[in-house]
């Protein structure tokens, strides 16, 4: 009888804990410091004139010489149907032509996608270089 009282004591006093979370709507007032909102449009400013971050890419191609270009192009070509989730692009730093595929923040991701490309272009390997986030 007693355990039985003590069980009865415990429910109620528990329902009228429960009870007592629902009530009154409050609301709730934000008050953002003026120099916040500068910083914003700091950081706006800033991305429009560096839209780029430093990043890793896989570098699929490099070669120089007269006929380089064509191969490249086909190179990309090539890429693009394989891998046609992975932006690829074309860059000349003279004398070479260089093929850098993805826009990787790190490079665990980026070893991930070199083992999926390695099978089509051996010579792939990973480098640093500034990306599109």
């Amino acid at each position: 009888m007693n355990i039985r009282n003590t069980i009865l004591i415990f429910v109620c006093l528990m329902a009228m804990q429960l009870n007592a979370q629902t009530g009154s709507k409050g609301s709730l007032t934000i008050i953002r410091d003026s120099r916040v909102d500068k910083l914003l449009l700091i950081h706006e400013q800033f991305k429009a004139v560096h839209p780029e971050i430093e990043g890793y890419k896989i570098q699929i191609f490099m070669d120089s010489g007269n006929d380089a270009v064509d191969r490249a192009n086909a190179i990309v070509e090539n890429f693009a149907v394989n891998f046609p989730e992975i932006p690829v692009g074309l860059t000349y730093g003279a004398p070479y032509y260089r093929i850098r595929a993805g826009n990787f923040r790190n490079r665990i991701e980026a070893e991930g996608y070199l083992k999926k490309i390695l099978p089509y272009f051996s010579q792939a390997f990973i480098t640093k270089d500034n990306i599109q986030p």
